[in-house]
């Protein structure tokens, strides 16, 4: 399913990976470095504990939390050495489509502890593998498992933000639009599918997308028109049908003030 938008999405990419480790346990582990260096940090703690310090206090590590530094991050941090840690990290730059989406992923908690978090050492660890191995399209494959972990991890910082039943059910509704976006659905339909009452979805579905239900709808339809104009395959009014719209005026008009710009520009 796809990614839940929450009225600005984030777009970013993987410029480049610079190292890939895995830590044995270590009790006299310590990192104390004035300049942390210009990269962006990512690390996964696979047992033990570490004890990390920055915003003036301790942070305990333990298993299953991940780490996540911004470039030039000061930190300094030792191993439990009655439990000293064992961790995957990796060291990477990336590119950014605008400022929001840099500033979304620098305002991001630098350790993150959820459940859901804990699936990922199967990435870590491949990730770690095919960085070791070094064989042909190593590069893109680890920049893949790179993206996949970034993207759970953004994710679940959204989803943790909320109820988890509540966050489900919104998720239920939205896989409902998605499965068939041509269809006109009622706020009391969404809400009893979602089996939450029509006031109660109409914000909770607001706070976790940023945008109401009709809005979200209409989102997912003007991209999948525009999507379909530029593929060539039709015209303005063939698009506007396909995805639900009858009044190809209001299509137009939506379309313009969605995406800024008359949907006749992408077959010109």
């Amino acid at each position: 399913m796809s990614s839940i938008h929450t009225g600005q999405d984030y777009d970013f990419q993987v410029i480049s990976i610079n190292h890939v480790a895995k830590s044995k346990p270590n009790p006299e582990w310590r990192y104390d470095k004035a300049n942390p260096g210009p990269n962006y940090v990512l690390a996964y703690c696979m047992d033990g504990e570490a004890f990390y310090y920055f915003d003036g206090r301790m942070h305990v590590v333990e298993k299953g939390d991940v780490l996540f530094f911004p470039k030039e991050s000061l930190r300094t941090a030792r191993s439990n050495p009655d439990n000293p840690w064992t961790y995957y990290t990796i060291s990477f730059d990336l590119g950014f489509g605008d400022e929001t989406s840099q500033a979304y992923l620098n305002s991001i908690e630098w350790i993150l502890r959820h459940h859901n978090l804990a699936m990922l050492q199967p990435q870590f660890s491949e990730l770690y593998h095919v960085w070791t191995g070094k064989r042909s399209g190593y590069r893109v494959r680890c920049k893949g498992l790179l993206m996949e972990i970034l993207y759970r991890m953004l994710k679940e910082r959204d989803r943790s933000r909320f109820n988890s039943v509540q966050y489900q059910a919104i998720e239920k509704t939205i896989s409902l639009i998605q499965s068939d976006y041509t269809r006109s659905y009622s706020i009391e339909e969404l809400a009893r599918h979602a089996k939450l009452s029509p006031s109660h979805f109409r914000l909770l579905f607001k706070q976790i997308t940023g945008m109401t239900s009709v809005q979200y709808h209409n989102y997912i339809r003007i991209h999948k028109a525009k999507d379909l104009l530029l593929s060539g395959e039709c015209n303005v009014t063939e698009a506007a049908l396909q995805v639900g719209f009858q009044d190809i005026f209001y299509f137009s008009r939506l379309f313009k003030k969605t995406l800024g710009l008359n949907p006749s520009t992408l077959i010109e």
